[in-house]
């Protein structure tokens, strides 16, 4: 580990000096750096606030300033899983329902990359332009779906792009070992496709929360009734409870009064007379009353 970045280092300077005019080489990895960051951006401030317009019908760039946070530890730490504590109290301080986030930002945290996605597609054409390989629109077709599916089983660690790279250049035949020029830039472009990789994640729970708004009313309202139910059923039963102690301690215990008013507790006696009538009779038979 202490080691790798003398290794990176070698293997960028190795390609640089491999390469013939490197004047043109550098004016066009500073074209490709304002091509991806001007399509993340571009996407993060359009086609994001668009959807949540859309579904949620709120001011998009109201919920952007409140996941600021957010989007800072992104950048900082250019992972996804690294900020995602920060995005699930940042989403929450925007009024999304935290059933919905708690469940809708790790799966979004593993598997959407749209950053990643979209770097790859441009990086993949961006290899096979500056080797003069001619793309048709079946080679576009198939980087774009590749760089898709390959972004789905990306990792939430830095620059873990460039290896899924292999998947879409082996795909249009491009070749792989030029994948080492963009070690040089990586470090920037990884951390603004990573912002987009979070804001992909915290505006998908919005919209997943406007759209099951009903459901969840429906869920409170029943839980509610539950509740409800509930607090009922132990007042009765505490209420049956005291009245069953009542009757007891009444049985075992009456106070009396004295004549100087004070209270005193006398234990009452219960006498059950079991005799029948028959042997009633056989004693008054046995002993009459005197006239």
């Amino acid at each position: 580990m202490w080691i790798s970045p003398i290794g990176i280092s070698s293997v960028i300077c190795a390609k640089i000096l491999g390469v013939a005019n490197l004047g043109s080489m550098m004016s066009q990895l500073g074209l490709f750096l304002i091509t991806v960051c001007s399509g993340i951006f571009i996407y993060q401030f359009t086609f994001l606030q668009a959807i949540y317009f859309v579904f949620v019908r709120k001011n998009p760039f109201k919920f952007w300033w409140g996941l600021f946070q957010a989007w800072m530890t992104a950048f900082a730490t250019a992972s996804t899983a690294a900020a995602l504590p920060i995005t699930f109290r940042c989403v929450e301080k925007n009024n999304v329902d935290p059933r919905i986030s708690k469940f809708v930002l790790p799966i979004g945290a593993t598997v959407n990359m749209d950053g990643t996605a979209l770097f790859v597609t441009v990086a993949s054409i961006f290899i096979a332009q500056m080797n003069d390989i001619p793309l048709n629109a079946g080679d576009y077709a198939t980087v774009v779906l590749t760089s898709t599916a390959a972004s789905i089983a990306s990792a939430s660690v830095p620059s873990a792009a460039l290896v899924l790279m292999l998947i879409v250049l082996q795909a249009i035949d491009a070749p792989v070992q030029d994948v080492s020029l963009l070690w040089a830039i990586d470090w920037f472009v990884d951390r603004c496709r990573t912002t987009n990789n979070m804001l992909g994640d915290a505006y998908g729970a919005a919209v997943v929360a406007a759209l099951s708004k009903k459901e969840l009313q429906a869920m409170d309202l029943l839980n509610e009734e539950i509740m409800e139910n509930e607090k009922q059923l132990s007042v009765s039963m505490a209420t049956q409870d005291m009245s069953e102690e009542e009757s007891l301690s009444g049985l075992h215990k009456s106070p009396s009064a004295t004549s100087n008013g004070s209270r005193v507790e006398v234990p009452e006696e219960i006498i059950v007379d079991n005799s029948t009538d028959e042997e009633d009779e056989e004693s008054i038979t046995l002993n009459p009353c005197p006239v």
